[in-house]
């Protein structure tokens, strides 16, 4: 059960950032390093999935951008989801400009 769940937990924190709820995210994705820590043999360097997760969670692709909504629509937007769009643009780049840096910084440390 408790492989288990450290999958759930990842898997939780993924849809609550793809989801645009990062509160709800941050504890998960604590959890989940915990976890991951766990299995380092090396506990004062990070792995290479480490980085990667801290990458993904921090540029974070948001299908549903619920926090940045919610500001917009309590401010008397007339169009408070008009920006999903740009979102779905920008939280793309940002998470393949995440990826390429780190899978580029991993190959040369």
């Amino acid at each position: 059960t408790g492989i288990i769940f450290r999958q759930l937990t990842s898997l939780i924190n993924i849809i609550a950032n793809l989801l645009g709820i990062g509160n709800a995210a941050t504890p998960l994705g604590l959890q989940a390093m915990k976890t991951m820590q766990e299995k380092n043999p090396n506990k004062d360097t990070i792995t290479d999935s480490m980085a990667m997760f801290i990458v993904l969670n921090t540029a974070s692709l948001q299908l549903i951008p619920t926090t940045v909504i919610a500001v917009r629509a309590s401010m008397g937007s007339t169009n408070a989801a008009q920006i999903i769009l740009p979102v779905w643009i920008v939280t793309l780049v940002a998470d393949t400009a995440g990826i390429i840096a780190s899978k580029l910084l991993m190959k040369k440390f």
